[in-house]
């Protein structure tokens, strides 16, 4: 079968802390600690066969290209990938999966070939701290499709049937084309859910929401926060294409931060003029860049406000941390989409919610690289691969 493959050379930095695993297995809990020299590359691999009784084999219809996807491309100047999250090499990425069940093991009983579905990448143990609290996406032992284990930019990929989600509902509603580019629009916007309101539980109608970052997780987040009874939704990017897709799925208002810069105006101002001087009850930071977002939050929380932290960002930034004490505010780290599938799923299915708008380019398997390239240069809100066109 054909898919993407990423190899890289394995050089872990001076100073870095791995563990006996990590070393003996090649692989890294902080990938940038360790991969150098990433190579992306369109190759012949065998297919995968199911080997579990749980296990489903699924054609992969439409995969997406997410910003860890980038990190894995990028490097810095010495040669390092910029993802600080767990990856072993050789490795097909992709984690934003939609596809078409083929097989299915004895013990599978949730689908059957020809359904289309989405999939849940991150295998957790079910065993740690993390998992028995209720914090699963937060396992310290799991396995991830995409950075880990194999993921979806082939042909083919292997899912256990745990993982697996049903778009039936979604087809039900939809083109077939369309059900499979929804499955995939599912995890970033999972991703924004398990933040908004599982982890950081959620917002009151009437509510006012601050998304700054208007890639695919922040532009899923503004139509949460319509879908769930917002009153204002304001959004911010440096993209004014993507400041007009915000507008499309649900913000009042989205702002080219750039822009406002050059008039001297700051988002915080423009946070607080929109909402009478009370500030945001929700700020969301999903641009991955808190060190010059959070200065603007801080400025701009309304009391009692909450801060949600989705973007990722390595190393240190700075935090008043007497702005969020002034205010009664509360800050919320999240990661993953563990609990946010099912509800996103049903919110597309009842046409609450529809993301598709955010996909802004379509890429063939073959030049799947080209893609990525073009992800590089965050321009675009939603790059899809087609593995099986």
């Amino acid at each position: 079968m054909r898919a993407i493959e990423i190899t890289g050379y394995w050089s872990p930095r001076e100073g870095s802390r791995l563990s006996k695993d990590e070393q003996a297995g090649h692989w890294a809990r902080n990938a940038a600690d360790a991969w150098r020299n990433p190579r992306w590359a369109v190759v012949d691999r065998p297919a995968p066969d199911l080997v579990r009784p749980d296990d489903v084999l699924i054609r992969s219809r439409a995969v997406g290209i997410c910003g860890s996807d980038v990190h894995l491309y990028e490097t810095d100047a010495s040669g390092y990938v910029l993802l600080p999250y767990r990856v072993r090499l050789p490795l097909v990425p992709g984690h934003e999966i939609a596809g078409e069940v083929v097989e299915v093991g004895p013990a599978v009983h949730s689908v059957r070939p020809g359904d289309p579905v989405a999939v849940q990448t991150l295998q957790y143990c079910g065993r740690c701290d993390a998992c028995r609290a209720g914090f699963a996406g937060h396992c310290g032992e799991a396995e991830d499709r995409g950075f880990n284990l194999d993921g979806g930019m082939a042909e083919l990929m292997i899912s256990r049937e745990s993982n697996v989600r049903s778009l039936a509902a979604v087809r039900e509603r939809h083109s077939e084309r369309d059900t499979f580019e929804i499955g995939a629009l599912c995890e970033p916007a999972s991703v924004a859910y398990v933040g908004m309101f599982l982890r950081a539980g959620g917002i009151l109608p009437g509510a006012a929401v601050a998304v700054h970052g208007c890639g695919p997780i922040g532009l899923a987040a503004v139509a949460l926060a319509r879908a769930a009874g917002a009153a204002t939704v304001l959004a911010f990017d440096t993209s004014s294409g993507r400041c007009k897709l915000a507008e499309e799925l649900g913000a009042d208002a989205a702002y080219d931060v750039v822009a406002l810069r050059a008039q001297g105006v700051q988002a915080a101002e423009v946070i607080l003029e929109h909402t009478h001087g009370e500030g945001a009850d929700m700020s969301v930071e999903a641009a991955g860049a808190a060190g010059a977002i959070l200065p603007q939050i801080e400025g701009s929380l309304a009391v009692g406000g909450k801060v949600v932290l989705l973007g990722s960002e390595a190393g240190a930034v700075p935090m008043q941390t007497m702005a969020y004490m002034l205010r009664g505010a509360t800050v919320h780290g999240s990661i993953g989409n563990i609990g946010g599938l099912d509800p996103v799923i049903a919110l597309q299915a009842s046409g609450r919610i529809d993301l598709r708008p955010m996909v802004t380019a379509r890429y063939d398997l073959e030049h799947a690289v080209e893609a990525v390239e073009r992800a590089s240069q965050r321009q675009d809100a939603k790059i899809l691969i087609l593995p099986n066109g």
